[in-house]
């Protein structure tokens, strides 16, 4: 109960004051749960272990990863991203760094609203998890509505784009947990069951491409929470970042 009481004060000396303690279940003295005898909380009671370990291994070696492209140069194509784009639609792309993640699904929701607005624009959104789970995840936060998606499980684009693996210090910063604390508070984004195939050492990232096939805005992402600004991609396109739109 003391521990409880002084985790309370640490997360009001924190600025967190309102982040309710969950109730853990009780394990008695024979092993049970809810029994008389000794409390010993179980943190781990919801956790889906095969995923959870998966997506915390050191992904395959795969593609070479490739320097970042560089603002005034040609993006890189193949058949999964072609450029010039085919519509002739400058594009917005967002590499995913992996469905399930709050962070991921606040810049998703983003991206997605601001292709409802620019309708002139392309947006781009790219997963590494396998389809049925990325397909799983959108449905869950709403759709795609005017974003298309594409599925790339062996990372093939993200190295193409000089999106690799990360550090430790990317994924395990403790300011990370804090603003997804905050981030749960403000605009309800929470940790979703990490997507069949994701890995959380995968770096995502953010670029603008224009019509003829030039980049012109973008790189990896610099941390976990980063939060992107679509609207300075959408800027360096040549379009208004304020378009009209319902959302």
């Amino acid at each position: 109960m003391l521990s409880k009481f002084g985790t309370k004060i640490a997360l009001q000396r924190a600025g967190l004051g309102n982040v309710s303690l969950p109730s853990l279940p009780k394990n008695d003295s024979k092993g049970g749960e809810g029994g008389p005898g000794f409390a010993i909380p179980n943190p781990f009671g919801n956790v889906q272990w095969g995923k959870a370990f998966s997506s915390w291994q050191a992904p395959a070696e795969g593609y070479a990863v490739a320097d970042p492209p560089a603002i005034n140069i040609r993006a890189p194509s193949n058949s999964k991203l072609r450029f010039p784009p085919i519509d002739g639609r400058p594009c917005v792309i967002l590499f995913l760094r992996f469905c399930g993640c709050p962070f991921t699904q606040k810049l998703f929701l983003r991206l997605r609203s601001l292709a409802n607005r620019h309708t002139g624009v392309h947006f781009i959104a790219i997963s590494h998890c396998t389809p049925e789970a990325t397909a799983a995840w959108t449905k869950k936060i709403g759709g795609a509505w005017n974003v298309d998606i594409i599925v790339d499980e062996p990372r093939e684009l993200y190295a193409m784009w000089g999106l690799g693996v990360s550090t430790w210090g990317h994924v395990l910063n403790p300011r990370n947990g804090i603003n997804q604390i905050k981030l749960s508070k403000q605009e309800g984004a929470v940790w979703q069951p990490v997507g069949e195939g994701g890995c959380r050492w995968q770096v995502g990232g953010a670029y603008a491409v224009d019509e003829r096939g030039t980049v012109r805005w973008g790189a990896p992402m610099v941390s976990v929470d980063e939060d992107i600004m679509f609207e300075d991609g959408i800027r360096a396109l040549g379009f208004p970042a304020a378009a009209p739109g319902v959302f």
